[in-house]
């Protein structure tokens, strides 16, 4: 599919005219030349900034951190420019040769991978601006108030120069990338730098956004906590590569549409046997057998066809009826006339019994078929769902996000965070840096929660990120209870429920076909594809499909079957569906009522595989209503009166005490397995460190 894909762009490219290339060329040239002399005129504008008199070695910072190709030669042009013009003679020639000795070390060792490190070249910067100045300074007396110039001008100058890395990194291709610290101090700090060298407003001979470029470059250096923090409250975190998304988008889409194509290539070449399943071939390939050598051959297939033939097709539907041919069912005059009858009815016995196997065989090779291309058509629609997925792209929510920063800020938390709503609405928090750690502690989250107005959890936790989700208002409390067949070790059944990051909770119960260990492997196979295939994010109506036509290809060989009761409801709103392949019925309460809900479907490995083989029943369910799953172990025969009774008395109090009472009731009579899943719904109490449902 790589290939194929890189195959296709290449041949687009080819088929692009000429004015379309050259016009790409021309674009790429004009970027160049533009971002060339970017670097050119902020050197030369750079080389003027001075700190303090006859102090200016920003423009070699800048140089040092322009890297060693053709931005690096503008840069150098520009800070030699800007030196000589807006300083004096010895200043400007000073802070030239820093600029060229710095741009000399970065051509000549480009390929050195200490030179990559991110204080490799801020630090040979800083080098030889402080070389430069002890050159400068000659033969001249040391005092201490010279020395801490030079030692302060150095520090600054490889401080500035590590901004400047950070500042460039859109611009600038390089073999490493400097730090996040850099790539967001970066863009202040240089424009603070420029500014001091346009509008040069002094106090008491410095000028003053020369201090406010020395101010930040120092915060920057001796407390990057605290400035990251300042910085995080106004401006905001990088989100994730819309084009690296759309690409991923973009390959799905096309994955997807291949296995489309594929599966109608497949049906289409797909073709039936030849039709060999007429029933006058077993009499044509009989008489091919006996007649061809008999001296009557003539006269039964010639001279009197029609009596031949309606002798036997006379025989066919008592033959068909009873699976072989009995020489009761061919007309007298034919089989006295038939000198070679016993023999023709043995070859015609044979020749039934090869129709009905070739009928059985053709038969399972178009189910098989069949399977395959609904395999390929349900793989091609989830990933068509997976690249739909990732175009509902998130909403930033600028209140709340002000206001989380402005948190984050205060409690003096090394971590950067983002506020989005969902494609449902939904808030949601990302955050990343050495503070996310604190923000899952319940306490920190209640204190989240308050600044954003809604109750939120933890979704994903890594070591240096979190991800937080609104809470659902909903909450449900479960209890489940099994009791297996009398003499059996294990129970045929299986049963689990759980909740997905995106607050949707999932009931489910199988019952494999029998009982004992065969029936507890199928039914605990199809319990675990599914909450596989579920917590991947299937929906639930596909991912049903999936299992079917998956367990109809297993049961060919084990023969097996399974029945699936599956309930999937969102605690948000309360809405939910229930899905049933062959399962007993499902029973909810609400209020004084209780509800019977049952299908007509049969169970997962017999069904055809398709989303119309599946019962479904809509559902909304508020606090305080009761959904029952139960077995068909525990109402063996027609009558539930009694259970719909006892679930009308249930208060709600334990789920689990009534699922222990439904499958001990008449253990005399326990002929199958029990099992029974209690689920009542309730409104979630806000807490975060006491997590339900």
């Amino acid at each position: 599919m790589t290939a194929k894909t890189i195959y296709t762009k290449l041949s687009k490219f080819r088929q692009q005219p000429e004015s379309a290339v050259k016009q790409k060329k021309a674009s790429s040239a004009l970027v160049l030349a533009s971002e060339t002399g970017i670097h050119l005129l902020l050197a030369a504008v750079l080389a003027g900034a001075m700190i303090f008199e006859d102090c200016a070695p920003f423009g070699a910072a800048f140089v040092g951190a322009s890297g060693s190709g053709l931005y690096g030669g503008a840069a150098l042009v520009g800070a030699c420019f800007g030196s000589l013009a807006a300083l004096e003679f010895s200043p400007g020639l000073r802070y030239s040769s820093a600029a060229i000795l710095t741009f000399a070390v970065a051509f000549a060792f480009y390929d050195w991978k200490p030179l990559r490190r991110p204080w490799t070249m801020p630090v040979v910067t800083g080098v030889f601006v402080a070389f430069t100045g002890v050159i400068t300074q000659g033969g001249k007396d040391w005092d201490p108030a010279e020395i801490g110039r030079l030692i302060l001008e150095t520090a600054l100058t490889a401080a500035a120069c590590w901004a400047f890395r950070g500042a460039l990194a859109p611009m600038v291709p390089r073999k490493s990338e400097p730090p996040a610290a850099a790539r967001r101090v970066g863009p202040l700090a240089l424009l603070c730098v420029c500014l001091s060298a346009l509008a040069p407003m002094e106090i008491f001979g410095i000028p003053m956004l020369g201090i406010a470029a020395v101010g930040a470059c120092a915060l920057a250096l001796f407390a990057p906590e605290q400035f990251l923090s300042w910085l995080g409250m106004w401006f905001p975190a990088p989100s994730a590569d819309p084009q690296g998304q759309r690409l991923v988008q973009q390959k799905l889409e096309q994955t997807a549409q291949a296995f489309r194509t594929l599966c109608d290539s497949l049906r289409s070449a797909f073709r039936g046997p030849d039709n060999d399943n007429d029933v006058a071939t077993v009499f044509d390939r009989a008489a091919g057998r006996q007649c061809r050598a008999c001296t009557l051959r003539d006269r039964c297939w010639k001279t009197d066809y029609n009596t031949t033939f309606n002798a036997l097709n006379d025989a066919t539907p008592a033959m068909v009826e009873r699976g072989r041919a009995e020489a009761v069912d061919f007309p007298r005059h034919f089989a006295d006339r038939c000198i070679h009858f016993p023999e023709l009815v043995t070859a015609i016995n044979e020749e039934l019994t090869a129709l009905f196997y070739r009928r059985q065989y053709n038969a399972r090779i178009r189910e098989s078929r069949a399977a395959v291309c609904r395999q390929y058509a349900q793989l091609s629609e989830l990933l068509g769902e997976a690249a739909a997925e990732l175009s509902r792209e998130l909403t930033p929510d600028a209140v709340a996000d002000r206001r989380l920063r402005q948190r984050l800020a205060e409690l003096r938390l090394d971590a950067r965070a983002a506020v989005y709503r969902d494609g449902r609405g939904l808030l949601r928090v990302e955050a990343a840096g050495p503070g996310c750690a604190a923000l899952a502690r319940p306490s920190r989250l209640r204190e989240l929660s308050a600044v954003l107005g809604i109750p939120m959890r933890v979704e994903l936790e890594g070591e240096d990120s979190i991800s937080l989700l609104q809470q659902e208002p909903l909450m449900a409390v479960a209890g489940v209870a099994a009791r297996k067949k009398s003499g059996e070790t294990v129970s045929g059944d299986a049963g689990t429920y759980f909740k997905r990051h995106d607050g949707k909770l999932y009931l489910l119960l199988c019952d494999g076909m029998g009982s004992g260990p065969e029936a507890n492997r199928e039914s605990t196979l199809a319990v675990r594809l599914l909450e596989q295939l579920l917590q991947a994010g299937v929906d639930a109506r596909r991912a049903l499909t999936t299992l079917s036509s998956a367990l109809a290809l297993r049961g060919e060989e084990t023969g097996g079957f399974t029945t699936v009761d599956l309930l999937q409801l969102d605690l948000f709103t309360g809405e939910g569906e229930l899905y049933k392949l062959g399962a007993a019925p499902t029973y909810i309460k609400k209020g004084g009522s209780v509800q019977r809900l049952s299908g007509r479907s049969l169970p997962a490995g017999l069904a055809e595989g398709e989303a119309s083989a599946l019962d479904r029943f809509s559902l909304r369910l508020v606090p305080g209503d009761c959904v029952l799953m139960v077995s068909d172990g525990v109402c063996s025969g027609a009558e539930d009166g009694w259970l719909r009774e006892r679930l009308t008395q249930f208060d709600g109090a334990s789920p689990k005490d009534l699922a222990r009472e439904l499958v001990t009731r008449d253990l005399k009579d326990a002929t199958d397995d029990r099992t029974a899943l209690v689920v009542r719904i309730d409104t979630r109490k806000n807490r975060p460190d006491h997590p339900d449902g």
